[in-house]
């Protein structure tokens, strides 16, 4: 896929150059989300697109042995040569870990098993990386809660300051980074997935004092939101409303995720 290097320079010396893009997917036992899923992004993005490779960690949560099969048969309708990776024990952060580290192109993009795309995403996208700290280019969703008017194009957090165990009224701005769909630098993702501990969930960590090396590895990048024509919502998560439906509930505790029935 060619790439404009430096988009909006002007500059006569601005190239095109080739760049090769993975497709990394963390799911688990829910096939008919996850051919929902495919079919919402292959008709209004990935047919912009060609992807080196293609993997999905397939975890063993919900559903059964059968239900595990249909995802890597419905994986496979969409792209046959896909790589999938089927731990014998479930597990958030290990998944993302896997897939990260054995990926090898100059961009991934990567995503859950639950989410509908709103909007046609053109491959101009990746123009939005021309700033070398711009390492991360993610989909507007609503749970981002974020107002681009208000607060800008790139992705933050503040986070109370806090000395000798003591918690300062200073408010610290910081680069907040995502699993939900996103397009990642590759060497950027291998590097944040060397860093991920297995136990905390792979996004909050991002932001914790219990990771300080991944936190300090990631402070030095950007997160470029991606509004489209809404500016609100380019891709809705759907496993919120499958997770209503079947009476689960996801919590975050100390910065781990778990899932229980309400």
């Amino acid at each position: 896929m060619r790439f404009d290097n430096d988009p909006g320079s002007g500059s006569a010396d601005n190239q095109e150059i080739f760049v090769s893009i993975e497709l990394t997917i963390v799911a688990t036992r829910r096939p008919e989300l996850l051919r929902a899923t495919l079919q919402s992004f292959n008709e209004k993005m990935f047919k912009n697109f060609s992807f080196s490779r293609v993997s999905m960690n397939v975890d063993k949560l919900w559903g059964d042995e059968e239900d595990e099969r249909n995802c890597i048969e419905v994986l496979k309708s969409f792209y046959p040569q896909a790589i999938v990776y089927a731990p014998p024990v479930p597990g958030f952060a290990a998944a993302v870990k896997r897939l990260w580290l054995n990926s090898e192109a100059d961009f991934v993009f990567h995503m859950e098993d639950d989410w509908e795309l709103l909007e046609e995403i053109p491959a101009g996208i990746l123009d939005l990386f021309g700033e070398k700290s711009i390492s991360q280019v993610s989909l507007m969703t609503k749970e981002k809660n974020w107002s681009v008017e208000r607060r800008g194009m790139f992705h933050y957090a503040r986070k109370n300051y806090r000395f000798l165990g003591f918690e300062l009224p200073i408010r610290l701005k910081y680069p907040n980074f995502t699993t939900s769909p996103a397009f990642l630098r590759g060497d950027f993702a291998r590097g944040w997935g060397k860093l991920l501990d297995e136990t905390l969930d792979p996004e909050k960590q991002v932001r914790s004092l219990r990771n300080p090396q991944l936190m300090q590895y990631v402070s030095k990048f950007r997160n470029r939101l991606y509004v489209g024509k809404s500016e609100y919502c380019v891709a809705e998560d759907t496993g919120r409303v499958w997770r209503d439906r079947m009476g689960i509930e996801k919590v975050v505790v100390d910065d781990a995720s778990a899932w229980l029935s309400k």
